[in-house]
């Protein structure tokens, strides 16, 4: 009974008291949660706001990098508004990227370079795929051309949404001007802007190797100005430069686009013709069409001084398939044009096998003309002098060569040879020192002791920088008399470079030597050489000695020639006297110095003077 009575009384009071617990903990733990919501939140806001700011701070960082990059970058909207460009873009189109966005290309660019831009594109956004492309646009209020290489793809910048597309293009213009710069030095000629040696060689070389055209016909023709040195050594360079300027135009105009003229050389032109024929008559026949109608415009032309201008031509004809070299076809056109300008210039010549012979012929005599001298195949002979009273008063000496199987070879045909390879330095140095030998023995002898040797000096020869130190060595080597040996120099070597020219003239003078004009009448030279530099002899060429007493011209030209040697206090020396009567006439006419087979003709030293 108790039991129960307890049992029931416990429960009321201990609800009471668990109400009242859990009533007050409740609370408790309402606020915890509250509180743990809120710090949550406070947190959360904290993060969002931490990643916000990372997120700025890298896309601040993306912007820099991509305002930074050397490259136009831009992300276009599917209806190909700007949406993003990069600083270069700005700079490019001169324009904020907020005067930017929202607008296309055709706000941009010219019409067509806008049309152009826009179906590439279209093109990639409709296939999906990215591209890499060349583009070549002009900007609104601009001519020039830009060329860019652009790498375009498509962008998805949301699910579901249609793609926008991303481009990155490099400018590629001024590497391509400057590419273009680069060839155009390489290939072609800066002062008449034709085609260079290079260029042509590799047109040339693509002629020769095509072989479709190895039955046809091409040409390849060598274009000389007669006489152009004249132009430079007389009005200057710069006047020489106008007229290969007004060559190359004028020529460049007669000729068709497919047929190539390029500056070869200096005053030298070459125009290569291609698929004349497979007849050779026929071919030739256009060739020399061709050939005419470039001499008639060059002849047309007049420089600033109105000198009238001419040139000559040598023309090679040859067949594709690769069957001739490049050398060959230009050597057999050089060889033509030589014998053209033989023949007197203004005309032109095709090359024959007679010419080839020729050259080997030539080539050959020039390799055994390298062993000569070793070969102690060169020699003096000496023609001598007299004057009025027959009485020696000196001599030349003259280089000949005696080949072991030619014999005696024409100093006419080896010397013009030995000036081209330049071996007439040192067999023009031999020379000399043969001569200075000659005359320090001399020296001991009183029978010759009064005659002067005379030496030819090579224009070559005399434009070594060296040549006055040369001379004074052997002088000084030999302990040759100064005032025994005259130079004979040419009318030629005195317009190379007269200042120069008269310089080393000076300096030798100074050591007692003597110098001689030789051939006069026969070059170009300016009375004014004869005033301003220091020669002693003035010698009249024999080919107008040869004719005199038949020859009025002949006559009155040496009878000029005299009068004015004696009147600039020169020793005139009459060259080729070959008769008693011509003899009779110069000494009539105050020339009183001889040189002719009348007197003797070149001897070896040991035969000279017999008589004595």
């Amino acid at each position: 009974m108790y039991y129960f009575t307890a049992s029931a009384a416990f429960p009321v009071e201990l609800l009471g008291s668990i109400d009242d617990y859990l009533g007050r903990w409740g609370i408790v733990l309402l606020l915890v949660f509250l509180l743990l919501a809120l710090l949550g939140n406070l947190l959360l806001k904290r993060r969002m706001r931490h990643n916000r700011a990372l997120l700025q701070t890298n896309k601040e960082m993306l912007a820099t990098i991509l305002d930074s990059v050397d490259a136009f970058i831009y992300i276009k909207s599917p209806s190909l508004e700007y949406q993003y460009v990069n600083r270069r873009i700005s700079d490019l189109f001169g324009l904020p990227a907020e005067k930017i966005i929202g607008k296309r290309d055709e706000v941009f660019f010219d019409a067509g370079s806008a049309a152009e831009i826009k179906q590439v594109d279209r093109s990639v956004l409709e296939s999906g795929m990215k591209v890499t492309v060349e583009e070549s646009n002009v900007l609104q209020g601009e001519s020039r051309v830009r060329t860019f290489l652009s790498i375009k793809m498509p962008l998805s910048m949301s699910p579901g949404a249609a793609p926008c597309l991303c481009g990155i293009s490099t400018e590629l213009t001024d590497y391509l001007e400057m590419q273009s710069r680069t060839h155009y030095l390489a290939f072609y000629d800066s002062l008449t802007g034709l085609p260079n040696r290079r260029l042509l060689m590799d047109s040339l070389t693509a002629a020769i190797e095509h072989e479709e055209w190895a039955a046809s016909y091409s040409a390849v023709m060598v274009i000389d100005l007669d006489n152009f040195r004249l132009v430079n050594d007389i009005q200057g360079h710069e006047s020489g430069d106008q007229l290969l300027i007004s060559v190359a135009e004028q020529l460049r105009q007669r000729l068709d686009a497919e047929e190539t003229l390029a500056r070869f050389s200096s005053d030298e032109f070459v125009v290569l013709i291609n698929n004349l024929g497979e007849q050779q008559p026929n071919a030739a026949l256009k060739a020399e069409r061709v050939a005419r109608q470039l001499l008639e415009t060059i002849a047309q032309l007049r420089n600033s001084h109105s000198l009238p201008i001419s040139a000559s031509i040598g023309i090679s004809l040859f067949t594709g398939g690769g069957e001739h070299s490049m050398d060959s076809v230009l050597q057999q056109a050089d060889m033509a044009l030589q014998k053209a300008k033989i023949t007197g210039g203004n005309t032109l010549c095709f090359f024959n096998t007679e010419m080839q012979t020729s050259v080997l012929e030539r080539a050959s005599l020039e390799a055994d003309l390298h062993q000569a001298l070793e070969r102690n195949e060169l020699a003096l002979h000496y023609q001598v002098q007299v004057d009025h009273q027959g009485v020696t008063t000196g001599v030349e000496a003259l280089l000949r060569w005696y080949h072991p199987q030619r014999g005696w070879v024409s100093p006419a045909t080896f010397i013009p040879l030995a000036e081209e390879n330049r071996l007439i330095i040192p067999i023009g140095y031999w020379v000399l020192k043969s001569a200075c030998e000659q005359l320090a023995k001399w020296s001991h002898q009183p029978a010759y002791a009064s005659l002067s040797i005379s030496v030819n000096v090579s224009s070559v020869q005399f434009q070594q920088p060296e040549f006055v130190r040369d001379v004074e060595a052997l002088l000084a080597e030999t302990q040759a008399p100064p005032s025994r040996l005259v130079l004979e120099v040419t009318e030629s070597l005195l317009m190379l470079e007269p200042v120069r020219v008269r310089s080393t003239m000076l300096k030798l003078r100074a050591r007692g030597i003597r110098f001689a004009l030789d051939d006069f009448g026969t070059g170009y030279s300016s009375l004014s050489y004869l005033k301003r530099l220091p020669l002693d002899e003035l010698k009249i060429d024999q080919s107008f000695i040869h004719e005199l007493l038949t020859d009025k011209t002949d006559a009155a030209i040496v009878d000029t020639t005299i009068l004015l040697a004696v009147s600039l206090g020169l020793t005139v020396v009459a060259e080729g006297v070959e008769k008693k009567e011509q003899l009779d006439w110069l000494r009539g006419h105050g020339c009183y110095r001889y040189q002719g087979y009348l007197f003797g003709r070149p001897t070896p030293i040991e035969y000279l003077f017999e008589t004595y």
